[in-house]
C-alpha cells in the first residue's frame, strides 16, 4: 500500500461510504417492506422520521461517493513517481490493471445514477406529501449496490496497490499504428481521417447545443415545428452518438493538438501532466453536459406525477440550461485552445 494524503482520503471516503451504503441498503429494504401509502395518524410522525433519516443518509453517502470519481485521478497521478517506469497515469494503471479498469468504468456510472437520484429526491422533497417516496426508495436499491461495489473496489485497490513491477511507457500503447482510436475512424473515413473526424466532432456538438437552446424556448420550438418529446429524444440520441466521437477526437485530434505533440495520443498525458492546465475542466464540462441530458431522462421517467409536474418542469429547465452551458463552454474552450496554438 502506498501511503500519502490522496490514498488516506480515498480510503476514508471508501470506508465511510461503504458503511453508510450497507446500512442504507438494509434500511431501504426494511422501509419498503413496511411502506404504506396511508399511514395511521399515531404512527405518522415515527414513519416520517425514519424516511427523513434514510433520505438524509442517502444524500450524504451519494454526495461523498460522487467526489470519489475525480479524486481517483488525483490519487493515480500521485502514484506516478512511485511506480518504476511510469511517465503518466497510464503507467500506474498497468499495476492491478483489471481493478483500475473496473474503477474507471464504475465511477462515471455511479456519478451519473447518483446525480439522477439526488435530482429526483429534490423534486419529491419540494412537495409536502412526498408522492415519489416509494419510487425513490426503489431507485435507491440498485444505487446502493453500485455504491457498495465502487467503495469495496476502492478499498481493495488502495490496500493492494504495491509498485513492485516496472511498467512500460504510454507511447507503447497509445502511439502504435494499430491503436483502436485510430482504426475505428480509419475504417469509416479512410486513412486520412483526421479532418473528417474534426468536422464530425464540431457538427455533433453544435447540433446538440442548438437543440438544447431550442428546447429552452417554446417560441423557438414552435418556429421549427418539432414536438417537445421529439426534441428531447433527439438530444438523447445525439448525446449518445457524441460520446464515442468526442472520446476518439480527443485521442486522435484534439489531445495531440492541444499538447502540441501531434504524434502522441495519450489521454492521461493530456489531462494529468499539466501540459494543458485546464484539461480536467474541459473534460469535466463535457461529462457534466452529457450526464445532464441523461438526468433529464431520469427525471422524466421517475417524476411523472401530477403533483410534482410544476416542480419537475422547472427542474428540467434548469438541468437543460446546465447541459447547454457545459457544452457551449466545452466547445468554446477547445476552440480557443486550437486558435491560440496556431
Amino acid at each position: 500500500m502506498i501511503v500519502n494524503i490522496f490514498t488516506l482520503i480515498m480510503l476514508f471516503i471508501a470506508v465511510l461510504s461503504c458503511t453508510l451504503g450497507g446500512y442504507l441498503f438494509y434500511a431501504t429494504i426494511k422501509t419498503l417492506f413496511h411502506f404504506k401509502k396511508a399511514v395511521p395518524l399515531e404512527a405518522k410522525s415515527s414513519f416520517e422520521e425514519k424516511g427523513y433519516l434514510i433520505f438524509l443518509l442517502a444524500c450524504v453517502a451519494l454526495s461523498v461517493r460522487m467526489f470519489a470519481w475525480p479524486w481517483l485521478y488525483f490519487m493515480l497521478q500521485s502514484f506516478v513517481s512511485e511506480v518504476p517506469g511510469a511517465m503518466c497515469i497510464f503507467g500506474v494503471t498497468r499495476v492491478l490493471p483489471d481493478t483500475v479498469t473496473f474503477l474507471q468504468i464504475i465511477k462515471p456510472i455511479s456519478f451519473f445514477i447518483m446525480g439522477g437520484w439526488l435530482l429526483c429526491y429534490y423534486v419529491d422533497k419540494s412537495i409536502s406529501t412526498s408522492p415519489l417516496a416509494r419510487k425513490n426508495l426503489l431507485f435507491l436499491l440498485p444505487i446502493c449496490g453500485v455504491l457498495l461495489a465502487d467503495s469495496i473496489g476502492d478499498i481493495y485497490y488502495v490496500i493492494r496497490m504495491k509498485p513492485l513491477m516496472s511498467v512500460s511507457c504510454c507511447a507503447t500503447f497509445f502511439d502504435t499504428p494499430l491503436r483502436p482510436s485510430a482504426m475505428i475512424p480509419q475504417a469509416l473515413f479512410g486513412r486520412d481521417f483526421q479532418q473528417a473526424l474534426f468536422i464530425v466532432f464540431y457538427a455533433t456538438n453544435i447540433i446538440l447545443i442548438i437543440l438544447l437552446f431550442t428546447s429552452l424556448s417554446r417560441k423557438w420550438q414552435s418556429s421549427v415545428s418539432i414536438p417537445g418529446n421529439v426534441m428531447f429524444y433527439s438530444q438523447i440520441v445525439i448525446a449518445a452518438v457524441n460520446i464515442p466521437i468526442v472520446i476518439i477526437s480527443f485521442f486522435e485530434n484534439i489531445g495531440p493538438a492541444l499538447m502540441q505533440l501531434p504524434l502522441h495520443h495519450c489521454i492521461y498525458c493530456f489531462m494529468g501532466k499539466g501540459i494543458v492546465p485546464d484539461a480536467p475542466v474541459i473534460l469535466g464540462l463535457f461529462a457534466i453536459g452529457t450526464f445532464a441530458i441523461g438526468w433529464m431522462g431520469i427525471i422524466r421517467l421517475i417524476c411523472r406525477n401530477e403533483e410534482t409536474q410544476p416542480v419537475t418542469e422547472r427542474l428540467l429547465r434548469k438541468v437543460n440550461v446546465l447541459s447547454a452551458f457545459c457544452f457551449l463552454a466545452f466547445i468554446m474552450m477547445v476552440t480557443v485552445h486550437l486558435i491560440l496554438i496556431q
